[in-house]
């Protein structure tokens, strides 16, 4: 009896899978778990490097690289159609279980709350580029009472990094099939919002996961056309979860002003002029940085001198961290 699928979704982590699968491996488990694989189609190591660990670990892993790229909502859902154990960790290839008693931890809040749809715990943030780490970034949801966490589910602001699922709950309430037809191209926001919408959930209030920062992640993206068509999708499936669960007012309002005051930092970023001067317009309550963002998506001597302000700082936090290192 498998009691823990892992559904671990990747694409293109040659980089990084091998220590992913390591940590996945480094569990100290009073049950059975699987790990099953949904790889779309990567074109570099990845799938070659995955195969290498089902030789040697046969029993453990389910593997399987799509036929034709699914994307990543239907990566995961024909990844969760071939998961046979009681409960499913969603990972990714990039990131990192850092305690090597998390699966037991999870797994033992569904035996003392059988009822629930999920687990969350905590996690650090690596940025790779920075060499950085934040630890337990998630700890103000993670601690938060149930409604607040109800309402940053709604509001987008939980990443799902260290989340654990009931799966006969999850393949109940989350409504795929809408979303696959939809194209919905991000599996997480959907995913726990009809979660936690449906059903009741706890956490771990403890840091047991990395999440890794950088610029091949989905989440990384260097230009306007990326960063916009996932902040546009995310506003549709905010009026479309709205009107399905009924929203309050006053969550709806927070929502739209920080997506007209994302959408204008974007504008200032890359001199959108029309689109800077719309949200500027529906901000209704403007500070500083509001201002300056506006400027900067009019003027191109503004972009540039914040540009440069911007650099500065970077540089002064290299040479910060370099003079630390070397004298400690």
């Amino acid at each position: 009896m498998v009691e823990l699928s892992v559904a671990l979704i990747t694409y293109n982590s040659e980089h990084y899978i091998e220590e992913t699968i390591a940590s996945l491996l480094n569990q100290n488990c009073s049950f059975n778990y699987e790990i099953v694989v949904g790889d779309d189609c990567s074109t570099d190591k990845t799938f070659e490097i995955i195969t290498a660990f089902k030789k040697e670990y046969p029993d453990v892993f389910n593997i399987k690289q799509n036929a034709k790229q699914l994307g990543i909502l239907n990566n995961f859902k024909t990844t969760l159609d071939r998961c046979s154990g009681k409960y499913v960790f969603n990972f990714d290839g990039d990131d990192i279980v850092k305690s090597p008693d998390a699966f037991e931890k999870l797994v033992t809040v569904f035996r003392n709350h059988p009822e629930i749809g999920f687990v969350d715990s905590g996690y650090d943030k690596y940025f790779e580029h920075e060499i950085k780490t934040q630890a337990f970034v998630n700890r103000d949801t993670i601690t938060a009472s149930k409604k607040d966490y109800k309402d940053a589910v709604f509001l987008g602001k939980i990443i799902p990094i260290g989340t654990c699922f009931n799966l006969s709950l999850l393949m109940k309430y989350v409504d795929f099939k809408t979303y696959i037809d939809k194209k919905v191209t991000i599996e997480d926001y959907p995913t726990l919002v009809d979660m936690v919408a449906h059903c009741d959930f706890e956490r771990i209030n403890e840091s047991l996961f990395v999440y890794r920062i950088h610029n091949k992640s989905y989440s990384y993206h260097s230009d306007f056309e990326n960063y916009f068509f996932l902040r546009k999708e995310m506003l549709s499936l905010f009026n479309y979860f709205k009107i399905k669960y009924n929203f309050r007012d006053d969550l709806c309002e927070h929502y739209y002003q920080k997506y007209y005051k994302t959408v204008l930092y974007l504008a200032g970023r890359y001199e959108k002029k029309d689109l800077g001067k719309d949200m500027f317009l529906k901000i209704k309550t403007k500070h500083a940085y509001d201002y300056i963002h506006y400027l900067a998506s009019q003027y191109k001597i503004v972009r540039k001198l914040v540009g440069l302000r911007k650099t500065k700082n970077l540089l002064v936090q290299k040479l910060r961290r370099g003079f630390t290192r070397a004298f400690n």
